[in-house]
């Protein structure tokens, strides 16, 4: 037996305000399989687990359809509803002991689903213990009170009442919430268990990684509608740009990077009516929009959070479909925001870049390592617009320029901060200087500047303003060059080695501002450094350079669990910065096709001289050697823990 929800809208009415729940939410949950829903609190996860249940609240209006099989089970009484729950439909709800009756015995509770359809009370004893002991529960704890079982115990017992009658559809409310990891893997073996006996079930969580272990199909939530709808690994192939936001957030086992958050936050959606009369409609409170909070009805719900909004989502709304994923997005999920092409360039015939190809997808954070003269920085220049390739090309999506210069959606933060500033502008004129460019009106210009500057945490007092780069130490530069650099509220951000000229203290502060920053303008961000400890801390995706070559590239949890590359190892092995000492001189690249490396690599063989090639891992990353399977064995990474 499946369930299906279609078409389902749910609202809460209070006082002159009507809170929308559930908006147009469709799916299907099939036999024998797992459906997960995640989504933040508030997106409407719990009420759909009611509603399928037939157990809204008075206020609560619902629309659409859902069914059970062949039986709608909308519009149906509350008789008829009942005699479904626990027999076909059961669901185990969160906060497991406000759900018990704390002056019943726990087997007497698990037993009254039977005894309530006209089963022996002894029987029905006699089935509950057999259920609880099913559920880890010794015997001696059976005739206790709820108050005198743990919450694991608690949760356990609450789905010994839900299988009691053994129903076909079956719902958890976050089963594992507050679960101990022992418990929690005891209780996901018991879900496998009984969507293997061929019931539905539908596994309502926040808990990214349970979804993954277990979900045949995800279903992601934001404000009562579905984002993404995936068959996919949510955490290795998220699709919607909420679902990325999501996993930036989830901590795992394997997670290399620090966590990262989602800019905005998700406010209840209302409709209300004013006083005036000025009629029905939706208000949501943001920091993206109007002062008042008004925004439009139409268009994407997550655009004011997004980081890679154009004007189509303001209008539009479409579901793109795959064969594995359907995603809420008219740009077809998370795209690509900048690419650089074949990219080639020389200085005095020394080769900077071998014809380098790189992808930045939306609001991303990019860390491009290597050795001092790998041909980071000749990268970043490119990217800015300071100079130009020889060969190949660098362009952004089209859609995400809508006809501006690079210098208006880039920003630059250079790893020499009084290098990078004139000294004959103050504080403001600096800051203000990539607005007078760009013709910005003179009277949006303060405004523009103080906004800039408070972003970066740099004073915004009039005798500051007007201090001059060498009045002020390194950090409070750096932070100046920073406040320039998103002056222009740029969509790209290159930082090139931003923090490696200031002290240690002032290199945490000033890179914990870099990285809000990244998430609250959701920014994209390609963020260049010789410290591969630093990488791993902050990178979503990473690559590794040497002598202008591309040599290994991907995630960043695959970079640093499961290097492919000789080199990458290498500086792995040395914790930050590998530098070769002068017996170990580097193949300059005069033949592009030729591995930089091969002078230092061990595995090196005949053919590493004639070619290059560039083989796919996972289909998440890729890496430029002959000999990757070779590297493939576990790693253990040398001071990198």
């Amino acid at each position: 037996m499946n369930l299906r929800i279609n078409n389902l809208f749910v609202s809460y009415t209070d006082n002159d305000h009507v809170l929308s729940a559930l908006n147009g939410v469709d799916f299907k949950i099939e036999k024998g399989q797992i459906t997960a829903l995640v989504g933040e609190s508030g997106s409407g996860k719990t009420t759909l687990g009611l509603a399928c249940m037939g157990l809204l609240p008075e206020n609560a209006e619902q629309n659409g359809r859902i069914w059970l099989g062949t039986q709608m089970l909308t519009g149906l009484d509350n008789e008829s509803l009942n005699a479904l729950r626990h027999n076909t439909i059961a669901m185990v709800f969160q906060n497991g002991g406000a759900n018990f009756n704390p002056v019943i015995r726990v087997i007497d509770q698990v037993a009254e689903p039977l005894v309530s359809r006209g089963t022996k009370k002894k029987e029905a004893r006699q089935k509950a213990s057999a259920m609880l002991n099913r559920m880890g529960l010794a015997a001696p704890l059976h005739d206790r009170y709820a108050h005198q079982l743990s919450g694991g115990q608690i949760q356990r017992a609450l789905m010994a009442m839900a299988l009691i009658l053994d129903p076909k559809i079956l719902i958890l409310d976050e089963p594992t919430a507050s679960l101990d990891s022992v418990t929690k893997s005891f209780v996901k073996t018991i879900i496998q268990e009984e969507a293997a006996s061929g019931k539905a079930i539908l596994l309502i969580t926040h808990d990214l990684g349970l979804a993954q272990d277990l979900a045949d199909k995800t279903i992601v939530l934001y404000l009562g509608q579905v984002m993404e709808e995936t068959c996919e690994k949510i955490i290795e192939n998220p699709g919607h740009p909420y679902t990325h936001a999501l996993v930036r957030s989830f901590p795992t086992l394997d997670t290399t990077r620090d966590l990262g958050g989602i800019r905005g936050t998700a406010f209840y959606r209302y409709t209300h009516c004013h006083k005036q009369g000025d009629g029905n409609h939706n208000h949501i409170q943001t920091d993206r929009f109007h002062d008042d909070g008004h925004v439009p009805v139409s268009g994407c719900i997550f655009r004011p959070r997004c980081t890679q909004v154009i004007d189509r989502c303001y209008n539009s709304i479409e579901i793109v479909q795959t064969e594995s994923q359907k995603i809420r997005c008219v740009r077809g999920g998370i795209t690509r925001m900048v690419r650089f092409k074949g990219v080639s360039k020389k200085y005095h015939k020394k080769t900077a870049l071998a014809s380098l190809d790189l992808d930045l997808y939306a609001g991303e954070l990019f860390c491009l390592v290597g050795e001092t003269g790998s041909g980071k920085t000749t990268l970043a220049m490119i990217a800015s617009g300071a100079i130009k390739s020889d060969t190949g090309s660098f362009e952004f999506n089209p859609e995400d320029i809508k006809g501006k210069s690079i210098s208006q959606i880039t920003g630059v933060v250079y790893q020499s901060p009084m290098e990078s500033v004139s000294h004959r502008l103050n504080v403001f004129d600096i800051v203000a200087e990539p607005l007078r460019i760009a013709k910005i009106e003179k009277d949006r210009v303060n405004e523009m500047v103080v906004r800039a500057l408070k972003r970066a945490q740099v004073s915004t007092a009039s005798d500051f303003l007007l201090r001059y780069p060498h009045e002020l130490n390194m950090g409070a530069v750096q932070r100046v060059c920073i406040a320039r650099a998103i002056v222009n509220e740029p969509l790209f951000l290159v930082a090139d080695e931003p923090t490696s000229a200031l002290d240690p203290s002032v290199q945490a502060k000033v890179l914990k501002m870099l990285l809000d920053l990244q998430t609250q303008l959701g920014l994209t961000l390609l963020f260049i450094t010789h410290n591969i400890g630093l990488a791993k801390k902050i990178g979503d995706r990473v690559g590794v350079m040497l002598s202008g070559h591309m040599m290994e590239q991907g995630p960043a949890k695959q970079i640093f669990n499961s290097p492919c590359h000789p080199y990458t190892r290498l500086l792995l092995e040395d914790g930050e910065e590998y530098q070769p000492t002068n017996s170990e001189s580097r193949v300059e690249n005069s033949k592009e096709h030729i591995c930089p490396f091969i002078s230092r690599c061990a595995l090196a063989q005949t053919q590493c001289f004639k070619t290059m090639p560039l083989k796919t891992i996972n289909g998440k990353g890729f890496v430029s050697c002959h000999q990757f399977e070779k590297t493939l064995e576990p790693f253990v990474h040398g001071c990198i823990n």
